[in-house]
């Protein structure tokens, strides 16, 4: 591992158990990223924000290089193409320096203590590997995906089919996200916390060599979650920390993210499931998944096509 950068602060106040490199993988997420940026800068833990351009507009990468060369904490890694979150993730983590790492989406919009809370919860509970936060429209109602349930070939086939709604209160039948449950205002341990805001040590996340490439886009946290477990460690959601966060607001075709959702959700199936689940029921529910891509994306395209229109001018400017 190379030394810290000279412009980065070596002589902090903070105790080096309490330093946070922060991870943010933005793909023209439009406005909302100053706001998250700002927002991270003002966490006292953090000595780093290692910003992933995967891709954004001329007039927003001056203004990240004119913030940067005022900024020192601000680090921008651009990449060659579109790499996916995973991805996105690996190859910003790979040049962090702190002791955690705190992956945050770019339109999630922080409290000045989110960094210090979290690490608070590493200080006071044993084992601890992952953590995330109490996921929250910005009006404050939560929001799903924060605390779930690990996705398995049959809960994907009963949210597919909504078998729930016939054994409501079955154990078998019990749905995967858990924010339609009562609130948890405390620490609880979870299957899944949400990739749009987690933090780990940086040494388990090399000891788990990272996200799955190979997962572009969804389903990447979850795999996560499970190879925490599968390691002995444990998965918390803090839910006394709140993480606002706005959605869908990159520039992106919907029919591309959900084509990319349903090839990643099928190979995850099959990487974590194929000795667990006969071949049949895999083939199965990745038929079911695939067919909700093209009814999704028959109905989507209409509206997609005047911003995928503008997104192919934009790359030929």
């Amino acid at each position: 591992m190379s030394e810290l950068p000279s412009s980065l602060p070596n002589d902090l106040s903070t105790p080096l158990a309490r330093r946070v490199s922060a991870v943010t993988v933005s793909y023209y997420t439009g406005p909302v990223l100053w706001e998250n940026i700002a927002s991270q800068l003002a966490q006292p833990e953090l000595v780093e924000l290692i910003l992933v351009d995967n891709g954004n507009t001329a007039e927003t990468r001056q203004r990240l290089a004119a913030m940067a060369a005022v900024e020192p904490r601000l680090r921008l890694v651009r990449t060659k193409r579109n790499l996916g979150f995973a991805s996105g993730c690996n190859f910003g983590a790979a040049q962090a320096q702190s002791d955690y790492l705190v992956f945050v989406n770019p339109d999630c919009v922080l409290h000045p203590d989110t960094f210090g809370r979290i690490l608070d919860v590493f200080a006071r509970e044993h084992g601890v590997w992952l953590c995330g936060g109490h996921l929250e429209h910005p009006d404050g109602r939560e929001q799903r995906g924060g605390r779930r349930e690990i996705l398995t070939p049959w809960r994907a086939m009963m949210e597919l089919l909504r078998l729930d709604r016939l054994f409501p209160d079955h154990p078998y039948f019990r749905r995967l996200h858990r924010y339609d449950s009562e609130a948890e205002y405390g620490i609880a341990e979870v299957p899944t916390v949400s990739g749009a805001f987690m933090m780990i040590p940086r040494r388990y996340y090399e000891q788990l060599g990272g996200m799955d490439d190979h997962m572009f886009l969804h389903c990447d946290d979850i795999d996560l979650c499970i190879r925490v477990g599968q390691m002995g460690g444990r998965v918390l959601y803090a839910g006394h920390v709140p993480i606002p966060h706005h959605l869908s607001t990159s520039d992106v075709s919907r029919v591309f993210v959900e084509w990319h959702k349903t090839r990643s959700t099928s190979y995850y199936f099959v990487k974590h499931f194929h000795t667990s689940y006969p071949h049949w029921f895999l083939s199965l529910v990745s038929t079911l998944l695939w067919l909700r891509f093209g009814a999704l994306g028959l109905l989507r395209l209409p509206g997609d096509l005047p911003g995928m229109l503008r997104r192919a001018l934009r790359r030929d400017s």
